[in-house]
């Protein structure tokens, strides 16, 4: 029988940062040996016979995999997988695109609140949130030394805050990728978004996207769309001094009479008396 090797196979086009305790001597205050990001492109792997840290692995975008002896996980947007030290675990992508983000723990320091006996996997919305303040630590580097070290210090409390954070696995599966769908859509609310392309960010289909919705929404896909497009103008309009046409594309309307329509179908007011109602009063 031949004994697997360790692996390591990472595509040209990948493009990955990390930090560790050498650079931000806080990291080993608070028993983190090193975290970093990656976005990963046409192919990566990498296997370990027996790593020597707790693994906190984010997915943000895309699909990838994890292997722990005979058991596989598919790794999703917005999950965690938490694999304890001293075992064998293999990880790799799953589609052309996948970013992630990763917190080695110290196993001396006590992180029973945090890893388990084994493998856990969940999904959760501190996925992107600790890609974000992983990166704010690694860019803090470049900035001069006082506002830098100020900087990564609340990076490592956040990324200490999020570690620790409970996970609520009452939450559904469902309602978790029906959140990150609008938080897609919020993100691009100019984009004429179908139900189609609703459904296949979540994925399933448009039957069941619509079934779905209406669980966990009690209305339809098409009218939290619209929702949402609607709440955004109006924070825009109160907070702004945006031209109406303005907002009114930024939420996806172009033609100014349709948003004007549309936003009185919502508010009772038009775009114009809205602003002007809400602040003076």
């Amino acid at each position: 029988m031949i004994e697997r090797q360790e692996t390591l196979q990472i595509s040209d086009k990948t493009h990955h940062e990390f930090i560790d305790q050498t650079n931000v001597l806080m990291l080993e205050e608070m028993g983190i040996i090193q975290c970093g990001i990656a976005t990963c492109r046409d192919f990566f792997s990498i296997y370990r016979k027996n790593q020597q840290k707790h693994m906190l692995l984010y997915t943000i975008k895309g699909k990838g995999w994890l292997k722990v002896q005979h058991q596989r996980y598919q790794l999703e947007p917005s999950s965690v997988i938490t694999t304890p030290a001293f075992i064998e675990v293999g990880f790799g992508m799953e589609e052309e695109e996948w970013q992630i983000a990763w917190v080695f723990l110290d196993p001396k320091a006590d992180w029973s609140d945090v890893i388990g006996g084994g493998v856990q996997y969940s999904l959760t919305p501190i996925s992107e949130v600790i890609y974000a303040a992983i990166l704010s630590m690694l860019r803090s580097i470049s900035l001069p030394i006082d506002l830098g070290g100020a900087i990564g210090k609340r990076a490592v409390e956040q990324i200490e805050l999020l570690i620790n954070a409970p996970i609520n696995n009452e939450q559904s599966r469902s309602k978790i990728r029906m959140t990150r769908v609008f938080d897609l859509v919020q993100r691009q609310l100019h984009k004429d978004w179908t139900v189609t392309q609703l459904a296949s960010q979540f994925p399933c289909s448009e039957p069941h996207f619509h079934r779905l919705c209406q669980q966990i929404y009690k209305h339809s896909p098409k009218v939290h769309v619209t929702r949402m497009r609607m709440e955004y103008a109006a924070r825009l309009l109160v907070s702004t001094d945006w031209s109406i046409q303005h907002i009114g594309e930024i939420v996806g309307y172009p033609n100014a009479a349709n948003f004007s329509t549309r936003f009185r179908r919502w508010s009772n007011m038009t775009p114009r008396m809205f602003r002007t109602n809400v602040r003076s009063g």
